[in-house]
């Protein structure tokens, strides 16, 4: 696993908005807290947790989308695929007479930085975000897969929602042979250069950093595209789009390990195309030789992951097995259109109203989950959880009043809520720290909500924030086929494809069991 600023673009979506600020909402929250008494106690109070399947996930509301194949030694082997639109970079194009087209070649840019071992004259790159180090079969095909804008089934008053599991419906609408097809496919780190026509009509060699680039056949766009000149086909877009309905990028195993690796949407410098380079007649009737063009396909509009796999029997047993009523030995947690946590606190009712009777002041109050080494045996271990409020689908106010806040690095934010995995001599664990969430319970009779817990790759992205870091909502996307209280769940937790299991309330390890700490101050 391989990312040197982990997410840094998906931390652009969260600064593309500017909103008011959280500042008031939450100012009342921690006065009651004492930072730093001298006579603190601790108490361990029991908790509640059961692990619930993720079926089907929306992911047609995210910045950057990912491709490849995973395999994990507990959940198994998942594929990531993905449907796009595509668009004209101008409608109604004119190429010009007896246009023959050259070659085509898309580009979709990877996350990448550059090596400290790059020198001036040769730049040396490392590719961020991507899972695992073998190869996958890739796949283009042609669909006529129509993906709408708003949804008919709401008079067209909302925007469609396209959801995880919708891969054979979209295999259905396959059209013809595939357009690329590589049995060993393997991001490369290597920069490359394109050839892009400047004003005199003249080529400039531009530097690309690393990208997905491929070379899709000729005579289908030839025929698809430069043949269309003219007609209502390429009128404008609203056409387009119907004519050339999607492109499904496909990924398979090939029977190695395989890798996924995170597609660059959101870049401003470099947008993914499918790039037409074609010789055309001079329309200077004195030259005789053919002159170049190019046209550019733009791979954007409607587009969303679709995501494969099965989870090896035992483990779906041991996660349906689990409910409210019967707690939870294990917690089995893994991105994507996996499985999370559900967590309660105080489900005595009669322990926490005397705890609000003692009237206590909480210093700290903390979750800390061991992860269970027995089962999870390797694998890429998730850096950070983040835990929200799943009756309200929101942030917890400790996630909001967390002051350590950086939105240039993921990994140093956030972190007195939600600290990455670390390891003391009990093992590897992550601790979150919901002090104001349970102060408020205790001292102000704040509702005691259900807690959702997930894996995300970059803590800034569950929520969207101001260009000063003001919090403006919960980045959330749609789910379907689960209970009524999962209804919404981070969008970030689609974009890595990391698992882990961890000891839960009903573990047989005592020192591992999950339970929530309270250190506090009784002045009474």
């Amino acid at each position: 696993m391989r990312f040197n600023r982990l997410y840094q673009a998906m931390a652009a979506l969260a600064v593309v908005f500017a909103f008011v600020g959280c500042d008031d909402e939450f100012s009342e929250i921690g006065g009651e807290i004492i930072t730093n008494p001298s006579n603190v106690e601790m108490r361990e109070v029991e908790v509640n947790a059961y692990s619930q399947k993720v079926n089907s996930i929306q992911t047609n509301n995210l910045s950057d989308y990912i491709l490849g194949v995973h395999n994990h030694p507990v959940y198994g082997q998942s594929t990531a695929s993905l449907i796009t639109q595509l668009s004209l970079s101008s409608e109604n194009p004119n190429f010009g007479e007896n246009a023959q087209l050259d070659s085509v070649v898309m580009v979709i840019p990877y996350f990448s930085t550059q090596s400290e071992e790059s020198t001036e004259d040769n730049i040396i790159y490392e590719l961020d975000s991507i899972y695992g180090d073998e190869s996958f079969k890739l796949s283009v095909y042609e669909t006529s897969y129509f993906l709408n804008d708003l949804d008919p089934d709401v008079g067209f008053e909302q925007r469609q929602k396209y959801y995880s599991d919708q891969q054979d419906a979209i295999e259905q609408n396959i059209i013809g042979d595939p357009l690329y097809v590589d049995e060993d496919f393997e991001p490369s780190a290597l920069p490359f250069d394109s050839y892009e026509l400047n004003v005199d009509g003249e080529n400039d060699t531009i530097a690309n950093n690393p990208a997905l680039r491929i070379k899709l056949p000729v005579e289908f766009f030839q025929e698809k595209i430069i043949a269309q000149q003219g007609t209502d086909n390429l009128l404008n877009n609203s056409n387009f789009r119907d004519y050339f309905r999607s492109l499904f990028i496909k990924a398979e195993s090939n029977g190695s390990g395989g890798s996924e690796l995170l597609l660059n949407f959101s870049g401003q410098n470099s947008a993914p195309r499918i790039r037409l380079y074609y010789k055309r007649d001079s329309s200077d009737e004195d030259e005789e030789e053919q002159t170049r063009g190019t046209f550019t396909l733009n791979v954007g509009g409607n587009r969303f992951n679709t995501f494969t796999g099965e989870y090896p029997q035992e483990i779906s047993a041991a996660i349906s097995s689990q409910s409210s009523e019967t707690g939870a030995e294990n917690l089995y947690l893994n991105a994507q259109e996996g499985s999370m946590a559900v967590i309660e606190l105080f489900p005595d009712e009669e322990e926490l109203e005397n705890l609000k009777n003692e009237e206590l002041l909480v210093n700290e109050a903390s979750l800390t989950f061991y992860v269970n080494d027995d089962i999870l045996a390797g694998g890429d271990q998730p850096r950070r959880l983040y835990l929200y409020d799943l009756n309200n689908n929101t942030f917890l106010s400790d996630y909001a009043l967390d002051a350590s806040f950086n939105v240039a690095n993921p990994d140093i934010s956030v972190t007195n809520f939600s600290e990455l995995v670390a390891e003391d001599e009990s093992g590897k664990y992550y601790n979150i720290r919901i002090t104001n969430h349970v102060s408020s319970i205790i001292n102000n009779d704040a509702e005691n909500v259900k807690l959702g817990l997930v894996i995300v790759p970059n803590i800034n992205s569950v929520v969207v924030r101001g260009s000063q870091g003001q919090i403006g909502g919960s980045l959330m996307s749609a789910t379907r086929g689960m209970s009524a209280l999962i209804d919404l769940i981070p969008s970030v937790n689609s974009l890595a494809p990391t698992g882990t299991v961890l000891h839960g309330n009903m573990s047989n390890d005592e020192d591992k069991r999950l339970k929530l700490k309270i250190f506090y101050t009784d002045y009474n």
